[in-house]
């Protein structure tokens, strides 16, 4: 599905990103580790490599314009191309308005927002030179529902700004053979929620239409259509990847 293309992931080092690495490996994409976490990135550029994969490790920080615009460089130097963007890297935090310092939100908000549109900007006219490319953003159902708990006031606005941000680019790329969508999951078992999912998973389950949290796999499977030829006439789109919740508005 996606043989040979050049795949950077951003936060591939660990967690969702490291699932989408991995999924787009098996369809035979070639994948830029693009992660500050030196020895967790190189170690999986290590581990890709030994199953046979093509792996690059980049160190790159996705809040600062000159470390991702080195990233492109050196991806350019390495392969000479780039087919696929997937802007993972994303961080949360949980905590009533009212505590949620200016710090944090400016955190959340450079991480979620800043760091896609800085991976987008740099991997546009390299895009825009090859006419196509594959651009995968990953925005949250929180995007949709104001945030699925109480306390990430944040963390939606984020990932509403994915969603918009996803069409517009979608427009730019449009005549240049250049698709952009995002992927909004649901609760599902990650880094990020493993330790909130030990006490509540079965109480958050009951309120979920398919009664189950999803799995890395589940999103995965999202990016790998997106990043693939047969997404080729969908552009612009939010996908949700939350067993139904989304449908009934409702979470614990």
């Amino acid at each position: 599905m996606v043989e040979g293309k050049v795949a950077i992931v951003t936060g591939a080092a660990m967690g969702l990103g490291r699932e989408f690495s991995l999924e787009l490996a098996k369809g035979g994409a070639k994948i830029v580790i693009a992660d500050r976490e030196e020895e967790k990135g190189l170690e999986f550029e290590r581990e890709l490599k030994d199953s046979g994969n093509d792996a690059l490790y980049v160190n790159v920080n996705v809040l600062k314009e000159e470390s991702v615009a080195l990233m492109i460089e050196r991806v350019l130097e390495h392969y000479g191309r780039i087919e696929i963007l997937v802007n993972s890297a994303g961080v949360t935090q949980g905590k009533p308005m009212e505590e949620i310092s200016v710090e944090d939100w400016d955190l959340v908000l450079n991480v979620n927002l800043r760091g896609p549109y800085l991976c987008t900007k740099y991997v546009l006219p390299v895009m825009k030179k090859q006419r196509f490319g594959r651009i995968i953003n990953i925005s949250s159902i929180a995007a949709m529902m104001g945030g699925g708990f109480v306390g990430t006031s944040h963390y939606a606005a984020s990932k509403a700004g994915i969603v918009g941000f996803t069409i517009a680019t979608a427009k730019e790329g449009a005549a240049y053979g250049i698709t952009a969508n995002a992927i909004a999951p649901g609760p599902c078992r990650t880094r990020m929620s493993s330790s909130w999912l030990a006490d509540h998973e079965e109480e958050l389950a009951r309120t979920i239409p398919v009664s189950k949290v999803g799995e890395p796999e589940d999103i995965a499977n999202a990016v790998l259509f997106f990043a693939s030829e047969r997404s080729d006439f969908i552009t612009g789109q939010t996908l949700a990847v939350d067993g139904g919740l989304t449908t009934i508005g409702k979470v614990v």
